[in-house]
């Protein structure tokens, strides 16, 4: 009996190697495709903004009115409380986003174009359209005894998150810094400044859900863990925070100029023609903006002033 025992064991060692590799194959095939899924959902901005506000204003609602019991009638108040937010903070997304159309598309020189003033009273006509829609809501939760009216404190924590979360404001909010031309950050708004959004958002989402953790356990927390931190440390990793780190290994061969040799430099951007109170030097002892170095890289590796080829001397400038 014993010898039978050791030949089945010796059997299942000899086959143990296979069978381990066969399962770590097979789970890093089921996490890689889940990565995917999870990638395709942060895609879809509107859909992933969306489920991580509703979660978040529900965990608000819930922790104003300290209200722990998610099973009860004061969970789908809160539910309710959440969507209507979410609708009637859209309301001002949508303004936003046409806002932004009008400008980006010059749409604000009304007296030179009859199609100009078509659609900005159409666009007017749509926002007005869309309040209307809300209030209808809100009158006829009214009527089922669902009365909207939100907290001082509940208004601005979900309308920051809001804010912080929705694709629009995403969008919009690093072209205003660019605006500003803040040398700081290098002429990478469009990555620091979503980066920053998704922070704030992944800190109030944190804050909030380890609250009910410690209160009480529940399947809806878990959730919301899931969409408020783990999901968007994923996005601030994957599609903020990797990319940046390739931004910055542009400029890694160029290093920033000090005060006293832009002083000693005494001349405008090359590129650009303005003048620098921060700037990148290349190899060459040449004097640029980091973003106007960062679109002549784009298009070629010499120097916008000597020609002389970046890559002389230097193999680890990569684009």
């Amino acid at each position: 009996m014993s010898t039978s025992f050791l030949f089945q064991d010796e059997e299942f060692l000899g086959w143990w190697p296979f069978l381990r590799e066969f399962i770590l194959a097979l789970g890093s095939e089921i996490m890689e495709e889940i990565h995917c899924v999870e990638q395709f959902f942060i895609k879809i901005k509107s859909l992933y903004a969306f489920v991580s506000q509703v979660c978040f204003f529900v965990l608000v609602d819930l922790l104003l009115e300290e209200n722990e019991n998610f099973d009860n009638e004061k969970g789908d108040k809160s539910v309710v409380m959440a969507l209507t937010s979410v609708l009637f903070y859209s309301v001002f997304g949508y303004f936003v986003s046409r806002i932004k159309d009008v400008f980006h598309r010059q749409r604000f020189q009304l007296f030179r174009s009859f199609l100009t003033i078509e659609h900005l009273v159409t666009w007017i006509f749509k926002v007005i359209l869309e309040w209307v829609k809300a209030i209808v809501i809100v009158l006829c939760l009214r009527e089922q005894g669902l009365n909207y009216q939100p907290s001082l404190l509940y208004s601005i924590l979900t309308f920051l998150y809001y804010l912080c979360s929705e694709k629009i404001f995403v969008e919009t909010l690093p072209d205003l810094f660019e605006m500003l031309s803040i040398e700081k950050f290098e002429n990478l708004e469009h990555l620091y400044v979503p980066m920053a959004m998704n922070f704030f958002t992944v800190l109030a989402g944190t804050v909030v859900s380890t609250y009910f953790l410690l209160v009480q356990y529940s399947n809806f927390v878990l959730l919301s863990v899931y969409f408020l931190v783990y999901i968007r440390l994923k996005d601030i990793y994957y599609n903020y925070w990797k990319l940046l780190i390739v931004e910055r290994e542009i400029f890694r061969s160029f290093r920033i100029a000090t005060k006293e040799e832009i002083d000693s430099w005494n001349d405008i951007c090359a590129v650009c023609l303005t003048a620098m109170s921060r700037a990148r030097i290349t190899p060459c002892n040449h004097l640029f903006h980091s973003h106007c170095l960062k679109r002549c890289l784009k298009s070629s590796l010499l120097c916008p002033l000597c020609k002389t080829h970046f890559l002389d001397g230097n193999s680890e400038i990569k684009l």
